[in-house]
């Protein structure tokens, strides 16, 4: 077990290394490094994740719990009164999130993954359509 500076730039130099071209990095191994940072490297939760944070942002890659933050507050501030988020507002959800993940993220995943917030948040979507307004839109991503 190391501790200290030299156990602070072992973790960085790791981090550096599995971010290496890469555009986003899941919750899943986002939580894998850290654990790593305080079990194997000796750091505290705060040392270990303010590294990666850095890292992270030096790369400019997206971490997936900080997207997922980011695209909840912009379905918030697109939610109606009635908590309900319109078909149009979703795509840019989609499209935001699809912006800061990078290429290596497809629509359909993108789609689900702002689905699956917006179901966390408790927000509905607004029915769409010009004669029979229906939540078809919505149902038919995968969940």
């Amino acid at each position: 077990m190391m501790a200290g500076h030299d156990g602070r730039t072992r973790f960085g130099e790791l981090v550096k290394l599995q971010m290496q071209g890469r555009r986003f990095l899941e919750s899943a191994e986002e939580r894998r490094l850290l654990e790593e940072g305080l079990t194997r490297y000796g750091l505290t939760l705060e040392q270990a994740s303010g590294l990666l944070r850095a890292a992270a942002e030096q790369d400019e890659i997206a971490l997936e719990g900080e997207l997922g933050r980011s695209s909840g507050m912009l379905l918030k501030t697109m939610a109606d009164r009635r908590n309900r988020i319109a078909r149009h507002d979703f795509d840019k959800a989609v499209a935001f999130y699809r912006a800061r993940a990078g290429a290596g993220l497809t629509q359909a995943e993108a789609a689900r993954r702002v689905k699956r917030r917006m179901e966390e948040l408790e927000l509905q979507p607004k029915p769409h359509g010009r004669l029979i307004r229906t939540r078809r839109w919505y149902r038919a991503i995968e969940s």
